[in-house]
């Protein structure tokens, strides 16, 4: 499209600040929904695969998705997966056999995520301690995995936290708890 008049200057110029102005909400909505998703699924059930397959069935937006398409997810592990998109973006619930539980979002902000995440388990006093925070360049996609532990209680599990700021990493937020660690 092409702009020949100041007033239409003006709009575009109007247009291009209220794009810029939404896209630090959508990330910050996008690192909520993540850490929702996860929080009501994989954190909530961790060590109770039961409970966790009763919640995804009673929770009518997410679809499991084919073997086929579920595949590309599982990394040739067993397991199942689950669409949960919505209006903040692309988002899948990926369960394997072994009970490890992740929650992965295609786009969301890497700082949102990690502020996201902290702050919950601060709110929530959880007894989880942040005991690894490690940035590195795989295949030239920056990731950062942020690792906390349980501190007590009768179940010990981990969570990892992995972010990219890289527009190429297939998900730019994976979270995942990983019971019996």
């Amino acid at each position: 499209m092409t702009i020949t008049t100041a007033r239409g200057a003006s709009i575009a110029v109007l247009l291009l600040g209220l794009c810029l102005a939404a896209l630090p909400a959508r990330a910050a909505d996008q690192a909520r929904e993540v850490v929702g998703l996860f929080v009501q699924s994989c954190l909530k059930y961790v060590g109770e695969p039961t409970e966790l397959q009763d919640w995804i069935k009673a929770t009518t937006p997410l679809r499991k998705l084919a073997a086929q398409e579920a595949s590309a997810f599982l990394d040739g592990k067993r397991g199942d997966v689950w669409n949960a998109e919505n209006d903040a973006g692309l988002f899948a619930l990926v369960v394997l056999a072994d009970d490890t539980c992740s929650v992965m979002a295609q786009q969301a902000s890497a700082d949102q995520v990690s502020l996201v995440f902290e702050d919950y388990v601060r709110r929530k006093g959880l007894p989880l301690n942040k005991v690894g925070d490690k940035r590195e360049y795989v295949r030239g996609i920056d990731e950062r995995v942020e690792t906390w532990r349980t501190s007590g209680g009768d179940f010990p599990y981990e969570v990892s936290v992995m972010t990219s700021k890289s527009p190429r990493a297939d998900a730019q937020a994976v979270l995942t708890t990983h019971p019996n660690r």
